[in-house]
């Protein structure tokens, strides 16, 4: 059984998100700004993918949407997300 992985900058999303709520992908990009932003929306891209992220309407500007962390996420991927945050080293 192959072990499942998130993307490499998929703890700063989700701190991010988990701390200013939902935002869209240009708020995102710009609020990460050392993390260059085709890495970024490769990262939200897969954990929309995996659930871990959802997208809702953005009724301020319909040109856009938000991203936020999924409520309703199982118990499976909160899993993954904690391994993840405790198997990658934090910075000095």
């Amino acid at each position: 059984m192959k072990r499942e992985r998130l993307p490499k900058g998929s703890n700063e999303v989700l701190d991010l998100l988990g701390e200013k709520g939902a935002l869209t992908q240009k708020e995102i990009i710009d609020s990460l700004k050392e993390t260059k932003p085709r890495a970024i929306r490769y990262t939200v891209r897969q954990l929309l993918d995996r659930t871990v992220l959802v997208n809702r309407a953005n009724f301020e500007d319909m040109r856009s949407s938000l991203i936020g962390i999924n409520p309703e996420m199982d118990l499976g991927l909160k899993d993954l997300i904690q391994q993840s945050k405790t198997s990658q080293p934090t910075p000095a």
